[in-house]
C-alpha cells in the first residue's frame, strides 16, 4: 500500500520522447495483436538491437486495449511493480524466515528512488517484467534447495522462469551467479553436483549474452561508445 501511494502519481504521466516512440507509439509490430506479429517479435531484435520479445508482446497486448492512451500503460507498470515488490517479500521471507526482515527489504525495494525510472517510464516495463520472472526463478530455486534437491519440477520451474526473464530483458543473465550466492547463504556444501546444477543457467546466460552483443553490434548501437575511454566508462 505504501509503494502504491508513493508511485501513484505516475498515473498522470504521458509518453516521453526517449524510447517510447520506438517501442510503443511508432512501433508497427504492436499495432496488430496476432500470431503473425508475435512471430515477428520473437524472430527479430527490436530498437537498437534490443531483444525483449516478451516485453514487446506485452506492449502489443496493452496497445490492443489502450491504443495510444498512456494512463493504461502506466497502470500496468504500477501493477507490475507491486507484483515484483510482493515477490521480493516472499523470496526474502523464504531466505530469512523473518517477517520483519522481509517487510523492510521489500519496502526499500518498492519505494527506493532508484526504482522510479523503471516504474515511471513506460518503455522500462522490460525492467519490471524481467524482475518478476527473475524473482520467481529464485523462489523456485530456494524451494528446490530447501527440499533436498529431490523434486525436479522445482528445478525445472526455476529454469523456465529464468528463460522468461531472459526473454523480457537480457539483464537477467546475472541470475546464474546469484544462484551461487543463494547456495552460500543457505549453507550448501560446495560440490560437483552443485556446479552441474548451474550449467544450464550458465549456458543460457552465455547464449543470450552473446546474442545480445551480436544484435547490438549489427544494429550499430555500440558505435557511440567508441569515444569513451576506460576511466570514462568506469565513471
Amino acid at each position: 500500500m505504501i509503494t502504491a501511494v508513493c508511485l501513484s502519481p505516475i498515473l498522470q504521466n504521458d509518453f516521453i520522447n526517449r524510447d517510447d516512440p520506438s517501442y510503443i507509439v511508432d512501433n508497427p509490430l504492436i499495432k496488430e495483436l496476432s500470431f503473425r506479429t508475435i512471430g515477428q517479435i520473437f524472430s527479430t531484435p527490436q530498437y537498437e538491437g534490443d531483444y525483449h520479445p516478451l516485453t514487446i508482446t506485452l506492449f502489443a497486448i496493452q496497445h490492443h486495449f489502450f491504443q495510444d492512451e498512456p494512463q493504461g500503460y502506466h497502470a500496468v507498470s504500477l501493477l507490475l511493480h507491486l507484483a515484483a515488490t510482493l515477490l521480493v517479500f516472499i523470496v526474502v521471507l523464504q531466505l530469512t524466515k523473518t517477517i520483519l526482515t522481509a517487510s523492510i527489504v521489500s519496502l526499500l525495494f518498492g519505494i527506493h528512488p532508484a526504482q522510479v525510472e523503471s516504474v515511471a517510464w513506460i518503455s522500462q516495463q522490460k525492467d519490471l517484467l524481467y524482475v518478476i520472472f527473475y524473482v520467481c526463478s529464485l523462489s523456485f530455486y530456494i524451494k528446490y534447495c530447501r527440499s533436498g534437491n529431490t523434486p525436479p519440477r522445482l528445478y525445472v520451474g526455476a529454469l523456465l522462469f529464468f528463460i522468461l526473464s531472459l526473454l523480457s530483458k537480457t539483464m537477467a543473465v546475472s541470475l546464474a551467479l546469484v544462484l551461487l550466492l543463494v547456495d552460500y547463504f543457505l549453507g550448501r556444501q560446495f560440490s560437483k553436483k552443485l556446479i552441474i546444477e548451474k550449467i544450464p543457467f550458465l549456458a543460457l546466460a552465455l547464449g543470450f549474452g552473446l546474442w545480445s552483443i551480436k544484435a547490438h553490434s549489427m544494429a550499430g548501437s555500440f558505435l557511440d561508445e567508441v569515444s569513451y575511454g576506460f576511466f570514462d566508462r568506469i565513471l
